[in-house]
């Protein structure tokens, strides 16, 4: 089941989820620093209720999470994660499609997203439901 997150308790878990999807970017980015550790991120975010933060529950556990972040009228999937043994399932697609149809209610036309481009399996998910690039960022090492 999906929900959208209005509560502390639920958000600090959410914190976790981000933890873990950073680490997981370490792979594609070995700038990310191996001791982050998020707290009481969420808890904020939630705050403003323009930002949409959607959990999906299963036996009262969440397995996953999206993050649609607002800014100057636009929104940005600024976080999609899905515990690694509940992968596969379709739950990001579940999630992805929730976020976008509560986005279309509310006549918003586009939403962003950045991808690390070796995340190969991220990049072709989004592929798949449609995203096409829009703008290339780059980076040099130094």
């Amino acid at each position: 089941m999906i929900i959208r997150v209005m509560n502390e308790e639920k958000a600090n878990y959410c914190d976790d989820l981000l933890t873990k999807l950073i680490l997981d970017e370490r792979q594609y980015d070995e700038s990310i620093d191996p001791n982050v550790h998020v707290k009481d991120y969420f808890k904020n975010v939630i705050k403003d209720d323009k930002n949409i933060l959607l959990c999906y529950e299963e036996d009262n556990s969440i397995l996953g999470y999206i993050y649609l972040k607002y800014n100057n009228g636009e929104y940005i999937i600024d976080g999609l994660y899905v515990e690694k043994e509940y992968r596969n399932k379709g739950i990001a697609k579940k999630l992805i499609n929730e976020g976008l149809n509560i986005l279309k209610e509310k006549s918003i036309k586009y939403v962003n997203i950045n991808v690390l481009r070796d995340n190969e399996i991220a990049y072709n998910l989004y592929k798949e439901l449609g995203f096409n690039e829009f703008k290339v960022n780059l980076r040099k090492e130094i």
